[in-house]
């Protein structure tokens, strides 16, 4: 499997619109510490960005995680 990441970071409106959420929620995800956003300096000013690169590697390691135990079994068995 090959998984491709257009850009490594993007704005919260386009996040949303990818999504299918409304900015304000993703807004809240932000704030809430869910949705990981790129380092600004003390004191700096502009705009917010999103780290797609980390939700792809968390998406990832979820799926291992999910995965685990069955690794020997084909995808859809229990």
């Amino acid at each position: 499997m090959q998984i491709t990441i257009d850009t490594p970071y993007v704005t919260p409106n386009e996040f949303a619109r990818r999504a299918g959420l409304t900015e304000r929620s993703v807004r809240h995800k932000i704030d809430q510490g869910m949705i990981l956003v790129r380092d600004k300096q003390p004191g700096e000013k502009g705009t917010v960005f999103i780290n797609m690169i980390y939700l792809a590697l968390e998406a990832a390691e979820q799926a291992e995680r999910v995965r685990g135990g069955r690794s020997k079994q084909k995808a859809g068995e229990v």
